[in-house]
């Protein structure tokens, strides 16, 4: 085997400085713009006030905590409402996402591919700000580093006595657990890969592997007390979308642009950087194994391994499972982090192409995302103009608007009226998560009936306003002219700045 690239010093000095500067983005951006954030920070600080005496929330909501698996952005944004505001606690959630998973991927490529360069750890700044994140998974987002951090421990401590490993995987599931369902199951197959790899090693490898999975044993008691106590759905199960063309185009060209492409079609330049050099050290790769020059290890073999894994469980999955939408979204960033020990595994035949490529796509990726997020903020902001005249405390307030671009895929306005509740106290009758088991908070009273999102957020039929009372106020956003005049039917107009107007009840 020819001599492997080298890591230069600057390598580390690049990625280093790359996500400083996705994370100076984070400060300096206003409005961090996802769409699911704005509804986590609203409920965060109804939760923080109502397990705290109620006097701002407590009239109008009320909570039930459970142990359900998605706690991952109230375990970490609650202890800090003690001490700063909501958006500074979203901004310090999000700083900690960013160097956890940054640290967590150099610490899995150094576990899985020891001795060998870290190059390819440059892949990672493109994709920090990936599909998932900016939809507002914040809790599945914040669960990806914590897993990938608890593989390489649970691979580097193998060899150690059997009570330390099952004391640590238990622990670790657990904590995985309560942040984010998906990234457990990742560890719970992650532990059976390892328990197939290494079992290939011993002596006696069905004894071997009957003992790594009974340690594992559980946590998958923990995943089928989830499972039963959430019922079983009652629908059948329909497998035609794994017929649709469309739909494995789709997922293909997601996986191949690892989820980064969401606020902007300019996102497809650094994307497309990152696909053609994943290309370049596949290719190099490939042809390293077929000669002989390169023989994987037992952790590039698990590593790959769990890569196939996920990728097919992302091709073959539904849209929605567990009771979950967007489940396919969540897995290209992974699998790709997961493959940066077989990427380092290259040649000095790739290794100029590779680290141009990989330091390109990431001062694009940081040059763009300056753009990009600005501008989606300052949409943000200009949606806020309202506020001094917008709702006023405990009033039933609504978005509504009539159509929207094809681009962003990211829409950062429809949950945008949750930051009239935080800063003015309103309600935002269009908070997604009271009706969601997996959330903890709930309207105090039956405000129903409501319209559903498609039809105040999207503008997908008329709005009678009549039906529904518990609408105080209205914000509307890029209103048509007949829209305009079904809203007169009933409210005053209070406010217009632009594209944003502000409707009250008569």
């Amino acid at each position: 085997m020819i001599d492997r690239l080298r890591c230069a010093p600057s390598d580390d000095l690049w990625y280093g400085s790359l996500l400083l500067a996705q994370l100076l983005l984070v400060w300096f951006t206003p409005y961090f713009p996802t769409q699911d954030g704005p509804s986590h920070l609203y409920n965060a600080a109804i939760l923080h006030d109502l397990l705290n005496g109620g006097k701002e929330w407590g009239e109008y909501y009320r909570y039930e905590l459970k142990a359900v698996p998605n706690l991952g952005f109230n375990l970490i944004v609650f202890p800090l409402l003690f001490v700063v505001k909501p958006l500074v606690a979203e901004k310090l959630f999000l700083t900690i996402y960013l160097i956890l998973t940054g640290l967590s991927a150099s610490f899995f490529l150094s576990t899985f591919a020891p001795g060998k360069p870290r190059t390819a750890q440059l892949l990672v700044v493109p994709v920090v700000f990936n599909y998932t994140l900016m939809m507002g998974f914040y809790s599945y987002a914040i669960a990806v580093p914590v897993f990938l951090c608890a593989f390489s421990l649970a691979w580097r401590i193998r060899t150690r006595p059997v009570y330390v490993q099952f004391v640590f995987c238990t622990i670790a599931g657990i904590v995985i657990y309560f942040l984010h369902l998906i990234p457990f199951i990742f560890f719970l197959i992650s532990l059976s890969i390892i328990a197939v790899t290494e079992s290939k090693e011993t002596v006696s490898p069905i004894r071997f592997f009957i003992r790594r999975i009974a340690m594992m044993l559980p946590l998958v008691g923990l995943l089928i007390f989830y499972l039963a106590s959430n019922g079983s759905s009652n629908q059948s199960v329909d497998f035609s979308y794994l017929l649709s063309v469309g739909r494995l185009l789709l997922l293909v060209a997601d996986l191949f642009t690892f989820s980064t492409v969401t606020l902007s079609p300019l996102q497809l330049v650094p994307a497309a950087i990152g696909m053609f050099v994943a290309l370049v050290l596949t290719v190099s790769l490939a042809k390293d194994c077929r000669s002989g020059r390169l023989t994987l290890d037992p952790g590039q073999k698990t590593a790959l391994f769990l890569a196939a894994v996920l990728t097919v469980i992302y091709l073959l999955a539904p849209f929605r499972f567990g009771g979950g939408s967007f489940f396919n979204n969540r897995f290209p960033w992974v699998i790709l982090l997961v493959l940066l020990p077989l990427f380092a595994c290259v040649s000095d035949r790739a290794g100029t192409v590779v680290r141009i490529g990989l330091i390109s796509a990431g001062i694009l990726s940081v040059m763009l995302n300056v753009f990009i997020f600005r501008q989606q903020s300052d949409d943000v902001s200009a949606f806020l103009s309202g506020l001094r005249s917008g709702c006023a405390k405990g009033e039933g307030v609504m978005l509504y608007r009539t159509s929207r671009p094809e681009w962003p895929k990211i829409d950062v306005l429809v949950h945008a009226p949750s930051y009239y509740g935080i800063f003015n106290g309103c309600v935002n009758l269009g908070n997604y998560e009271i009706g969601q088991s997996y959330f903890p908070v709930r309207f105090r009273n039956d405000l129903s009936p409501l319209p559903t999102a498609q039809m105040f957020a999207y503008g997908r039929g008329e709005m009678d306003f009549s039906k529904y009372p518990a609408v105080s106020q209205v914000i509307g956003w890029d209103l048509k002219p007949d829209e305009r005049l079904n809203l007169n039917k009933q409210f005053d107009r209070t406010y217009v700045n632009d594209k944003l107007s502000l409707w009250i009840r008569r």
